[in-house]
């Protein structure tokens, strides 16, 4: 760094709204106000969470009498100096595309996770592990300073491009005056909430940030003292399941008499007991209870329509959007409805007829499909609160009588089924249902003949049973998919 015609490489990844650009012009004005070239380059990615926009920088210190360097517009594997990244996940990406290397580069990024779309679409747990990527990048890194910074920008008010540029001058990377970084934070907009985040997080980088690698441990879970009639009826069943399931019980009955009622929390319990009563091993009743509660929560148009209208939404979709109490705001949403969804609301017999009908298929191509609505109007809140209190006739729908057919096969599947490691596989299968409309009903189709070769074959081993199971969770091998349940099924 220290040679007269030597650069300096730096590469940035910034998700969409999260100012990158703006970070970019701060390093560019930086060094100019030092006396130094700077060329930049961006690719920009798609959508807010499909693809990172690149941002690449070349510093150069000027000579006088030198015109102005050639430099390159593409980085290059290998020769990176400071590689910067907004989100874990990204910066692992940089590790991966080789932009990490131990000799020359120090990477610098916040350690929060923002998931992706191919995570939260993903049919089993599509998530990236975070501790993977940080002890990747202690070890490939020259230095790595990682700390959520997420967590001070939401605090002060601001985006993280602020507390990045406080991270790159706190780490010293670049030869330049600390206090002309702060100059230029303070002549822009938001200066008061952009200086706050940048000084806090300039402070922890010059600290280290986190120096060595440790992976995050979760606080054991207490169930808490009943203080309510509602809690002192449920809280002593939840105790007396196995001390591995007080945490997920604890979560399940909040959540589907939230969904539904009380009786249906009952429900749960009742099911997760039978499974303790007849002895199966604590992991079958704790993935069991676990995927059972997601799916008798499965998602319907009441479902749908319930989450929209909560009292803390709006603040939500304020603090997301940064909008003050007082800033007037629209809210347009998409929404997807088809003739299924609007026949799981009827009556069982009703939701039949109306599948069956030819004449309601053409119609619903006019009445149904894609589109944008103002969920911020009066019109679509009164109807969304209609649909919304629904929810209290749910279990007379055609809509809940196809999912607990199904829920029901897969719980008796997994009483039946000969082996704690084939009941443990069976349990875990519960987890590839879920999603909406289409993709839900990929997902269940898929179990039901998962189900069918279990069935078919009693002695079929727990490894093919996570065979089928994998490719089913893949969305592009339909044809493995099916090829392997044959095999499976013929073999009987």
């Amino acid at each position: 760094m220290s040679q007269p015609n030597a650069t300096i490489n730096m590469v940035i990844a910034a998700l969409g709204g999260e100012g990158g650009g703006v970070l970019t012009n701060w390093l560019i004005a930086a060094a100019e106000l030092n006396g130094w070239w700077c060329q930049s380059t961006s690719l920009a990615g798609v959508a807010q969470r499909t693809g990172a926009t690149i941002y690449y920088l070349e510093f150069m210190p000027r000579q006088d009498g030198k015109p102005p360097p050639v430099m390159s517009l593409f980085p290059a594997q290998g020769d990176i100096d400071i590689a910067v990244a907004s989100e874990i996940a990204e910066a692992g990406r940089m590790v991966s595309r080789g932009f990490v290397s131990p000799q020359k580069t120090a990477l610098i990024t916040s350690d929060h996770r923002v998931f992706g779309i191919t995570e939260k679409s993903s049919s089993g747990n599509g998530a990236i592990d975070r501790d993977v990527i940080l002890e990747m990048g202690a070890r490939y890194a020259r230095d790595f300073i990682h700390f959520d910074m997420s967590e001070i920008v939401e605090r002060h008010g601001t985006v993280i491009s602020a507390a990045l540029l406080g991270a790159i001058a706190g780490s010293k990377t670049l030869p330049f005056d600390p206090d002309s970084f702060r100059k230029l934070v303070a002549a822009g907009p938001g200066a008061d909430a952009n200086l706050a985040a940048f000084d806090e997080s300039r402070q922890r980088a010059a600290s280290g940030g986190v120096a060595h690698f440790e992976p995050s441990r979760s606080d054991s879970f207490a169930l808490p003292e009943p203080n309510s009639p509602l809690a002192r009826r449920f809280l002593p069943r939840i105790a007396s399941l196995p001390v591995s399931l007080h945490e997920v019980g604890y979560h399940s009955v909040n959540r589907l008499i939230d969904y539904l009622d009380e009786a249906y929390a009952e429900q749960w319990l009742d099911m997760v007991e039978k499974l303790i009563e007849i002895n199966l091993a604590e992991q079958v009743s704790l993935e069991l209870g676990r995927h059972l509660a997601l799916w008798m929560a499965y998602e319907d148009i009441p479902r749908v329509a319930q989450l929209k209208i909560r009292p803390d939404r709006e603040q939500a979709v304020r603090e997301e959007v940064r909008a003050s109490s007082n800033q007037p705001m629209e809210l347009s949403e998409f929404f997807h409805p088809r003739l299924e969804e609007v026949a799981a609301l009827l009556p069982v017999k009703w939701g039949e007829v109306l599948l069956r009908s030819g004449l309601a298929r053409r119609c619903s191509a006019a009445l149904l499909g894609p589109r944008t609505l103002r969920t911020d109007r009066l019109l679509m809140q009164l109807a969304l609160r209609f649909l919304a209190g629904l929810r209290r006739f749910r279990r007379g729908t055609l809509g809940y009588a196809h999912e607990w057919e199904m829920i029901n096969r897969w719980y008796q599947c997994v009483l039946s089924v000969a082996g704690t490691e084939r009941a443990l596989v069976v349990a875990q299968s519960g987890g590839l249902v879920k999603g909406y409309g289409e993709t839900r009903h990929r997902t269940s189709t898929r179990l039901m003949s998962i189900l069918d070769c279990i069935e078919q074959n009693a002695d079929i081993p727990a490894q093919s049973i996570r065979t089928l199971l994998r490719l089913a969770m893949e969305p592009d091998s339909e044809e493995a998919f099916l090829t392997a349940v044959a095999s499976h099924s013929a073999s009987t």
